[in-house]
């Protein structure tokens, strides 16, 4: 279409060009028709030649001669091509920083209404059990927390929802725990702010049917396995096409957040572990940011934001920990990141603490101050914090901690066991 464009153009201003040469009269004679005014200026008397139609026809053959009209035809044709496609990437762009902006706006209104996220862990397998419900729903009617993170894919490989993505048919790893209609029931007890968990690249169920897309152990000639756990490559589409393609469907169930966990290389220096591509720094930050990137555009066009769950101690390294984690290129490809900064999870030591879990306010206050130091915006760091193995009042500090730094917060258990003492009352 563009060619045919370019071409009548072309034939248009030649058109133009030898109806000026050929008949200067008629044309003087046109403008004179049209009543225009002309300067009465008296011209000198010299002989005026005019050239005979032969030498005009003559004229234009080597005018034209000197140019190859369809070399002349493909440039315009390129020329057109590089300017819509220019135009098609700025087109996406704006797009994108649109849905961007829409996907932010019911973030920023829940915000604006309760000051902060503050959030607890609602184990997905537990959904449906009664007893656990009805201590989730006491927590929330009797406490500042208004946020809910909710298993969508689990460690194990299991989805808790009903979907059509196609290779959970092969993988029969569907374990329906909630529908659509039952994660907008959740918002009936009070208005929540609903984020979905799905673990990424750990997952035992898509290594065992899809060996070829695991990392690999070449001494045992099999998927790599790390204390039961298997990994998936990190640079694998078809891993990546399918956890977007989860993730997409989650967030169509209503949640207002996917988070993803064990974005990660396993966090192992086993020699006999095998990659697609080289297992180095730049590589493997590479594959996890771009894989972030491109979740979060999708994500973004269906009105969810993106966060990531990291280990804490990439708040101070500065490299990734071989895992791929480094903070200032994770940051930049999604909307939050969860570090997992658990005052048990330090070695004795860290932060000038012996035992780094006698010490929680200090512990975690250290370690996020390390990122602020760092340059990162604190509105973009949102910790997971210790709700296992503390008291009540480790629990209070661990959330202090976080607040006086004036961040959002999120609290850990693995079976999602909770007393009212560790939030504060909504009677205060």
């Amino acid at each position: 279409m563009k060619k045919v464009v370019v071409n009548i153009f072309l034939v248009t201003l030649m058109t133009s060009f030898l109806l000026i040469i050929l008949y200067p009269q008629d044309t003087r004679e046109e403008i004179q028709s049209e009543e225009t005014i002309l300067p009465d200026i008296e011209t000198p008397k010299i002989t005026i030649y005019i050239p005979s139609e032969e030498d005009y026809m003559k004229q234009i053959k080597q005018l034209t001669e000197r140019y190859d009209l369809s070399l002349t035809s493909s440039k315009q044709a390129a020329y057109y091509d590089n300017l819509l496609g220019d135009i098609e990437i700025q087109l996406n762009e704006i797009a994108q920083k649109n849905a961007t902006i829409y996907a932010s706006l019911e973030f920023n209104k829940f915000k604006k209404e309760h000051d902060e996220i503050r959030g607890v862990y609602f184990n997905g397998y537990l959904f449906n059990n009664l007893n656990k419900r009805e201590s989730i729903e006491e927590i929330l009617m009797s406490t500042n927390v208004n946020t809910l993170v909710i298993d969508v894919k689990t460690d194990n490989g299991h989805i808790l929802f009903d979907t059509d993505v196609e290779e959970v048919s092969y993988l029969n790893n569907e374990r329906v725990k909630f529908s659509k209609n039952e994660i907008q029931d959740l918002r009936e007890i009070k208005d929540l702010y609903l984020i979905a968990r799905l673990v990424v690249f750990q997952d035992p169920l898509f290594a065992k049917f899809f060996p070829d897309e695991a990392v690999f152990d070449s001494r045992l000639n099999k998927p790599y396995s790390q204390n039961g756990q298997f990994f998936l490559d990190p640079s694998s589409e078809k891993v990546q096409n399918y956890i977007v393609n989860i993730a997409v469907e989650a967030c169509r169930l209503g949640f207002d957040e996917i988070q993803y966990d064990y974005i990660r290389y396993p966090d192992s220096n086993n020699k006999f572990m095998r990659f697609d591509t080289k297992n180095d720094f730049e590589n493997r930050v590479n594959n996890i940011n771009s894989f972030l990137s491109k979740s979060r555009k999708m994500l973004h066009n269906e009105g969810c934001l993106l966060s990531a769950d990291t280990f804490g101690y990439i708040l101070t390294n500065k490299q990734d920990g071989g895992i791929g984690q480094n903070l200032e290129s994770i940051v930049e490809n999604v909307d939050f990141i969860s570090p997992m900064v658990y005052p048990s999870h330090y070695t004795n030591g860290s932060f000038g603490y012996q035992n780094p879990n006698k010490h929680p306010y200090e512990v975690i206050t250290a370690a996020l101050t390390d990122a602020l130091d760092r340059g990162i915006d604190k509105d973009k760091i949102r910790p997971f914090l210790q709700g296992f193995w503390h008291s009540n009042e480790d629990i209070r500090n661990n959330i202090k901690a976080a607040s006086d730094l004036k961040m959002d917060w999120l609290i850990w258990n693995i079976l999602s066991v909770y007393e009212l003492d560790s939030f504060s009352k909504l009677s205060e």
